[in-house]
């Protein structure tokens, strides 16, 4: 923690790069933002602007950061007026024009603070979001800030902080690839104990924001959930509901209902899952949030294929493969086309099946996916070998072994989910 403390203050001081690409989880990210807050109490030598709302809708995220930068700059102005200086001028017009692109409001935003914050120390912005799921939305509103064609005058003062996700990065092998060297990446390598512990300590600590506080609550269910704590992960998750329903936070709502559903399904409890999920989609669909009706989608869409209820699973994962195609997320998109395909097989539609299958595994291979290649080869191999097409499945089984590694599903037998 120490090292990454001193990583974020040097970040801070440097003049030379004004972004830090940050990849880590949802709960790895609380640590950053964690240690920018203490550097806000502690540092005259910096502004620090935090924005850690979760990035399930980018829109929706901008209107966060939006409302929150107003409330900041307003008690900025509430202590200018104590000392007897002239008040911040109100943020541009143009910033609340919906018809903009994201990027160019942000940019107009950034523009406005850069010239109007006194002194002509560093402006700190922490674009963390704790939570990340529409990857496709925030990279275009971020784009201004990866200093794609070099760093314009007006990025001079400022420090940019930026997420990417650590289970399935884009940006740094985006920046790697462009070989652009005037972006930092910074990887959170975290182990889970400090994770637990960190989010322990926010969730406990009065001093901090209600909201903050909730969201490492919230996270602190995933911890449960991952380590099989199930009944203490779906009571935090309710809990955070519950909370996010009295104050009307309705996308955090879905979210914690879509996680009640993930936990209840790997407990084994198909039935109640599928009914969280369909809570969930009954909220986000009203929100008209496409990053938040995917992951509701695709989770009923496991379940009614758990529940052998095939041609609902159909329904559920075309509408989950089609909103991954339009969030251009190709590692969602080939899930969603394995289980599908799966889906369509068992109703006895196997060229269907057959062309899921391979546009799923076209896809994965593209992008590196080997892991979901690898188990969508297994289902081409099996199939065929279950209606006798033996050099089609000898052709799947070879290609299969040239990815290595353990097959992920039976040689033989029936589909499994």
């Amino acid at each position: 923690m120490d090292r990454l403390t001193e990583s974020l203050r040097q970040f801070v001081a440097q003049p030379n790069y004004p972004t830090l690409v940050v990849v880590g989880t949802d709960s790895g990210v609380v640590f950053p933002l964690r240690i920018l807050g203490a550097f806000d109490r502690q540092d005259d030598e910096a502004y620090y602007l935090l924005f850690p709302g979760p990035c399930a809708s980018a829109a929706v995220y901008f209107a966060e950061v939006l409302k929150s930068l107003r409330t900041q700059l307003e008690i900025f102005n509430q202590e200018l007026a104590a000392r007897a200086l002239s008040p911040l001028p109100s943020l541009p017009i143009e910033v609340e024009d919906g018809r903009q692109p994201g990027a160019r409001r942000l940019e107009l935003l950034v523009r406005h603070v850069g010239k109007h914050m006194p002194a002509s120390i560093p402006v700190v912005w922490a674009l963390l979001p704790s939570e990340l799921s529409d990857v496709a939305g925030y990279r275009q509103l971020i784009e201004p800030l990866l200093a794609l064609d070099g760093v314009p005058p007006w990025m001079d003062r400022h420090r940019f902080l930026l997420r990417d996700r650590r289970e399935a990065p884009s940006l740094a092998p985006e920046l790697h690839g462009l070989e652009n060297d005037r972006v930092l990446v910074l990887d959170l390598d975290l182990d889970q104990a400090r994770v637990t512990s960190g989010l322990a300590e926010a969730a406990a600590d009065r001093a901090l924001p209600a909201d903050e506080r909730m969201l490492a609550f919230f996270q602190l269910g995933g911890v449960d959930m991952a380590l099989g704590r199930y009944p203490e992960a779906l009571e935090k998750y309710g809990v955070a509901h519950d909370y996010y329903q009295g104050t009307g936070n309705r996308p955090m709502q879905a979210l914690c209902l879509t996680s009640a559903g993930d936990t209840l399904r790997q407990a084994g409890d198909v039935e109640a899952a599928l009914e969280r999920y369909q809570q969930s989609l009954a909220i986000s669909v009203e929100e008209r949030s496409a990053p938040l009706i995917r992951p509701g989608v695709h989770g009923a869409g496991l379940c009614c294929l758990d529940l052998g209820r095939d041609e609902e699973a159909e329904g559920y994962l075309e509408h989950s493969n089609q909103l991954a195609g339009k969030s251009n997320d190709p590692f969602a998109k080939a899930d969603a086309l394995e289980q599908l395909g799966l889906a369509r097989y068992r109703q006895g539609k196997m060229s269907s099946a057959v062309d899921t299958w391979l546009a799923g595994k076209g896809l994965a291979l593209t992008f590196g996916y080997e892991h979901r290649a690898a188990a969508i080869l297994d289902r081409l191999a099996l199939a065929c070998e279950e209606h006798e097409l033996f050099d089609r499945a000898a052709g799947f089984r070879r290609e299969r072994a040239g990815l290595g590694g353990a097959p992920t599903a039976p040689g033989s037998g029936e589909q499994p989910a």
